[in-house]
């Protein structure tokens, strides 16, 4: 709910925002004589992250209101992280506000706060998967919600220096890419080699939804074209659809 009063008000901001003119983070999208601002778009592809994360959401309650499974709880995890891109928004309203940079700051840690919590709930799904043990999901979740805050603190802001999907830049940048891919390879992995270990080919299927969804979600977080964000909304939304509804009915069995 909080993506429209946010949208709001970076619409009342007009077409060039001056803190992102200031820090090069704004460009046109054009297609023949017509013509539209990057931060309008890149709201755009956040109110899909919002919608995406209440659809699957409900489609996961509503799937798996009388069936348990590790695997679909972390996954949950990793699609409310999705939800708080709306963060972003926070940012940019602070910043264009002239707002305190410590409050920027703060916004912008507690996104990376979001998106790994996110990532590792992914990761830990996976390794359910693949034959990981514990009955207390409750103690897995908390350790994913401590090394989240732990990376998220520790990361610096390049303050001033925006992106033009609304965001202020983290350092260590390369860092992040590659804890995102070794997290998709990883998780794709753990899948394929539940679908071996237990000769259920229901999981090469959720390995199959499981990358479409981590390409998807990559097109829709860092794009603002819309054309790669409908792709990417598209390819998040098909594959959540068939993770979830593959480990439902192989679930359902059991």
């Amino acid at each position: 709910m909080a993506f429209f009063p946010l949208y709001f008000q970076l619409s009342r901001l007009g077409k060039s925002p001056a803190f992102l003119v200031k820090a090069g983070a704004l460009a046109l999208f054009r297609l023949g004589g017509f013509s539209l601002s990057s931060h309008y778009l890149a709201a755009a592809g956040i109110g899909l992250c919002a919608l995406y994360s209440a659809l699957v959401l409900g489609f996961i309650l509503y799937s798996f209101r009388k069936t348990v499974s590790a695997e679909i709880y972390f996954f949950s995890f990793w699609v409310l992280s999705i939800g708080l891109e709306a963060l972003r928004l926070l940012v940019f309203d602070f910043a264009s506000g002239g707002g305190s940079v410590y409050w920027q700051i703060a916004a912008t840690k507690a996104l990376l706060f979001a998106r790994y919590a996110g990532y590792l709930s992914l990761f830990a799904s996976g390794l359910y998967a693949a034959g990981f043990r514990n009955e207390k999901l409750g103690t897995v979740a908390a350790v994913v919600l401590g090394i989240s805050f732990g990376l998220a603190t520790a990361m610096p802001i390049n303050t001033g220096s925006f992106a033009p999907t609304l965001e202020l830049r983290a350092g260590y940048v390369g860092i992040n890419s590659i804890l995102a891919l070794a997290v998709a390879i990883v998780t794709v992995a753990d899948y394929l080699y539940a679908a071996h270990s237990t000769g259920e080919g229901a999981y090469r299927i959720v390995a199959a939804g499981a990358a479409v969804l981590l390409v998807g979600h990559r097109l829709l977080t860092t794009q603002w074209n819309p054309f790669a964000m409908i792709v990417g909304f598209v390819l998040l939304v098909a594959g959540s659809w068939l993770f979830v509804s593959r480990l439902h009915a192989y679930y359902l069995w059991q």
